[in-house]
């Protein structure tokens, strides 16, 4: 309490002495939300770059304190007027106690107007300098704290890179971001921080940065949990190589079928053929016979004739054999590759069976994570509840004490 009456005395010393800030307050009691934009917007382009930190940190200590001042300085920053990359860039030139203080000054926007800092987030984590890559995973901190839980895959994805920044100032701040991020969505920041060192697993640093996560986040139960997911999650990926594999070879026995079946019509188109020349001949033989009459020369004629048929013939006949053993071979053939495809067929099956199986397995283990998560976030409602209770009675007592205050300072004057 005596701590809020020095602020709450310095700010004022302050304001007495800075005229910009007195007009502001003014402005802030009738409600000119705009015209207060406006003057900080000039006061702080009016700045050089040594005092414009500290006119800044001026102007948000001033506008917590005031009702609207949440909405003021939600406009100055959608407005550009404070812009959060330059604000962090500029905040790298101060030692890390003053750059902690002021980012403390930001702790409860972030934590009810996270979409304000949110989309710098990430090209931040990225900046070349290492005070600014700290500064924005300190701010993913206090958003982690607030009502709103960080779900963006990509993002979480970048803080875990920073798990191997080359400044272990900024892997610490990393670690607590993680950490933070993963009281409300252990599932994914776990999936995530386990793949990433998959990825890398030379790194024994990185190993234990994530182990030390791992056991802030998730319980022994829950790793278990969480390592058979992955296991079942590698076993559909095999089952779905095996279901492709299964496919391609369906795919080539169909193949071979049409192949076959073709043969077997090129062979029916030669058998064919066969049987024409043989009736073509016959007609031949027996329109020679008509026409001419029969001398004695050519009386032995009809014998080399019949010769001549007798063996053709039998080489229809053989021809015919060959031909229905092909057909036979080609139906055996048939029957096995249909026999096959039912074999095939009847593995899918099983292996879709499988499939499904373990889906609903990982959808039970899901919905209980779902559970978990639901559980935590109803018990961080409540002592948020509780917290905002105590602020209110410690604000009613402060309130109490400074009247009774100014009672006695009127009874000791009257």
């Amino acid at each position: 309490m005596d701590l809020k009456k020095r602020e709450r005395k310095k700010l004022s010393e302050k304001q007495q002495e800075n005229p910009e800030i007195s007009k502001i307050k003014d402005f802030m009691k009738d409600e000119r939300f705009d015209d207060v934009v406006n003057i900080i917007a000039l006061y702080l382009g009016d700045s050089t770059d040594e005092n414009y930190l500290d006119r800044l940190e001026d102007i948000i200590e001033t506008l917590m304190l005031l009702h609207g001042g949440r909405t003021v300085l939600r406009f100055l920053i959608e407005r550009l007027v404070i812009d959060i990359p330059s604000l962090l860039e500029n905040l790298s030139k101060r030692d890390s106690v003053l750059r902690y203080s002021f980012l403390l000054l930001l702790k409860s926007m972030c934590e009810d107007e996270c979409d304000l800092f949110l989309p710098y987030s990430e090209d931040l984590l990225n900046s070349e300098d290492p005070n600014v890559r700290e500064a924005v995973l300190q701010l993913l901190v206090f958003i982690a704290g607030g009502e709103k839980s960080i779900e963006d895959e990509s993002l979480i994805k970048a803080i875990t890179d920073s798990l191997s920044d080359e400044k272990d100032f900024v892997v610490k701040k990393a670690i607590q971001a993680l950490i933070a991020i993963g009281r409300d969505k252990p599932s994914l920041v776990t999936k995530i921080i386990t793949n990433n060192v998959k990825e890398i697993p030379e790194n024994k640093e990185l190993k234990e940065s994530t182990d030390k996560i791992l056991r802030s986040i998730v319980s022994v139960e829950g790793i278990e949990e969480i390592v058979e997911e992955e296991d079942l999650e590698e076993e559909e990926v095999e089952i779905s190589e095996k279901e492709l594999e299964l496919k391609k070879k369906k795919i080539a026995i169909q193949k071979k079928k049409l192949e076959l079946q073709e043969k077997e019509k090129q062979l029916e188109e030669q058998f064919i053929q066969e049987k024409e020349k043989a009736l073509k001949l016959k007609e031949d033989m027996i329109d020679h016979e008509i026409e001419k009459p029969l001398k004695k020369e050519d009386m032995e004629l009809p014998k080399k004739i019949k010769k001549i048929m007798k063996k053709e013939e039998s080489d229809i006949l053989d021809k015919e054999l060959e031909l229905k053993k092909k057909d036979l071979e080609i139906k055996k053939k048939k029957l096995e590759l249909e026999l096959r495809e039912k074999e095939i067929e009847q593995k899918a099956i099983e292996k879709k069976e499988e499939a499904l199986r373990i889906k609903e397995e990982l959808i039970e283990k899901e919905n209980e994570l779902s559970r978990v998560e639901l559980e935590l976030k109803e018990r961080k409602i409540k002592e948020k509840e509780q917290k905002l209770l105590e602020g209110e009675l410690e604000r009613a007592e402060e309130f109490f004490e400074e009247e009774d205050e100014e009672n006695n300072e009127e009874k000791k004057l009257s």
